[in-house]
């Protein structure tokens, strides 16, 4: 199972959990898949430029977009890149608000696998990378459940060395998997304090204090919690015990708490907070609300906020979530919003964008000539509710009516996705844009770039962003951008160059189009901004500052 290309590099792990993850990613069609993948392949990449080697983690066991192959086994994507499909809940595809209840099994297999590689170089897991980055609330509770596996083993050897190697008959209970079953780390206090008792025949003062403890705390606790009911007496006692021997006993010169802090590799990087979520759903249908299970998400991620120790914040907004809702200090929270491929995502010339306008033309049956002498809006994303792909239909069909040579191209699939069908039935409301609006479907990934180069203007209403990267990427190809309030790209980092309008106001959008599309000189000054501000967003310069952090912060140093 040990793999040899990656043995010798400095090691870190990503999780991104939900969606289709993978070395190709199936843009604008598969569901829960987008810009978050984009995201973690990315700065895949810059880690691997940087001298490290990357491991990536991702639900598998089910199969690819659209394909028959099973997500399964290891899958290169660079020479110090991998793959990594963890199976867990089945053969079928899981939307990400329903994953919570496979993530346990998801850990079993993952804190294995790693065990494994870990033990064939001598090492325990937990040194087996230097940094665990996980992506989305998903992933988070998997860092968690898995820093938690490693604690209770650290744990069980603890208790182990500290009582002079004797077992007692509580030691033994958490031998195998049932350390973790148990939380034996989270209850420390109490299962140390039954286990001294049991070592030393029973005692909870006298000797024992005398040899493990450096004062008389565990008596002076004791004292203050005298108004505990009798039946439960005995219960705090071994608590209270357990925890004054954890403050003060160590092994190898640490305390349990202090080696299981330097095991909590983990960064969090949320992509989206189910809070500003919701809060941007107030207005919603009950219906509407009821299946994004934001109750349950923000369970979660209270527990993640609680449990993680560093954090990164992709755009402004959940920097200031993390730091006033979740009371982070703001040294914790690294600023690393999404970052562009400027190779990818580039002006470019006519004669480079044939291949492009050779695809918009077999899809629209339009001309390339007409094509080239249009102007084209587009947009391209997954195809889901919270894009409002709606919106943009009706909006350009005011465009229509008024215009001769406006194009809208909207890309994401495949055809038979509820939304994609709900377009078209929608496109049909409105006579007008009979062969002027066109839905793309699912694109290939080779022609993504330069799809992002032919437009005019890019648009985007959607209505549920973590940073809206897809707006970026047009930004960084040079093409002028109208988005709703909601896309933090938008708002947080370009509002003196992009066009923002309220959120699902039809009018507001058709109008911004058609002020666009009319101004040639205000669209080539809002693009030159937008290009000039993406390029600030580098892959490589950002990586480099975010790995210098956490090994600060963690106390890490190169392996």
């Amino acid at each position: 199972m040990n793999d040899s290309a990656t043995v010798k590099r400095p090691r870190i792990a990503l999780i991104t959990n939900h969606g289709y993850a993978g070395v190709e990613i199936p843009v604008g069609g598969a569901p829960d898949t987008g810009g978050q993948n984009f995201y973690v392949n990315s700065k895949a990449r810059a880690l691997e430029a940087l001298g490290m080697d990357v491991t990536i983690f991702t639900r598998g066991g089910f199969p690819f977009y659209g394909k028959d192959k099973i997500r399964e086994g290891i899958q290169r994507m660079g020479d110090h890149i991998r793959y990594v499909y963890v199976p867990g809940g089945g053969s079928e595809f899981i939307r990400k608000e329903d994953i919570a209840p496979v993530l346990k099994e998801e850990v079993a297999w993952l804190g294995s696998f790693i065990e494994q590689q870990a033990a064939a170089e001598g090492l325990p897991a937990w040194q087996y990378y230097e940094c665990i980055d996980t992506h989305y609330w998903d992933a988070a509770m998997m860092g968690i459940l898995l820093v938690e596996r490693w604690q209770n083993e650290e744990a069980f050897r603890f208790f182990n060395n500290c009582l002079d190697g004797k077992i007692c008959e509580e030691l033994s209970r958490f031998e195998g998997e049932n350390k973790h079953k148990y939380s034996l780390y989270r209850e420390a206090a109490f299962h140390f304090g039954l286990m001294a008792r049991a070592v030393f025949d029973g005692a909870v003062s006298g000797d024992i204090l005398g040899k493990l403890l450096p004062d008389d705390t565990f008596t002076e606790q004791l004292r203050a919690s005298a108004s505990t009911p009798q039946s439960y007496a005995m219960l705090e006692a071994d608590c209270l015990l357990g925890q004054a021997l954890l403050n003060h006993v160590q092994v190898d010169g640490l305390t349990l708490p202090q080696k299981a802090s330097r095991i909590n590799r983990h960064v969090w990087t949320p992509h989206s907070l189910g809070i500003i979520k919701e809060r941007n759903y107030w207005d919603k249908h009950v219906e509407q609300l009821r299946v994004l299970k934001f109750c349950e998400r923000n369970s979660h991620e209270q527990m993640v906020t609680h449990h993680a120790p560093l954090f990164c914040s992709t755009s402004p907004e959940i920097w200031a979530t993390l730091y006033a809702y979740y009371n982070q200090k703001a040294d914790v929270i690294f600023d690393f919003p999404p970052c562009l491929d400027t190779e990818i995502f580039r002006p470019r010339s006519h004669s480079e964008l044939t291949a492009a306008y050779a695809y918009l033309a077999e899809k629209s049956g339009l001309t390339v000539h007409q094509l080239k002498d249009a102007k084209i809006v587009f947009e391209s994303s997954r195809m889901d509710k919270t894009k409002r792909k709606d919106i943009l239909l009706r909006a350009f069909a005011k465009v229509a009516r008024e215009t001769d040579d406006a194009y809208l191209f909207i890309g994401g699939g495949p055809d038979g996705n509820p939304v994609f069908k709900d377009l078209k039935k929608v496109r049909a409301e409105y006579p007008e844009l009979e062969g002027r609006a066109f839905l793309l479907g699912f694109m290939p990934s080779y022609m993504v770039g330069e799809l992002f180069s032919v437009p005019d203007l890019y648009v985007s209403a959607s209505e549920m962003e973590g940073f809206g990267m897809s707006v970026s990427q047009a930004a960084s190809a040079g093409v002028a951008v109208i988005s709703s309030d909601l896309v933090p790209f938008s708002t947080q980092f370009a509002s003196e160059a992009a066009v923002v309008v309220p959120a699902g106001d039809v009018d507001a959008f058709g109008l911004a189009m058609l002020d666009m599309l009319s101004d040639d000189k205000k669209r080539e000054t809002n693009a030159k901004k937008l290009y000039e501000i993406a390029q600030e967003l580098n892959w490589v310069n950002t990586s480099r500052k975010f790995i210098d952090w956490y090994r600060r912060h963690l106390d890490v140093k190169p392996q």
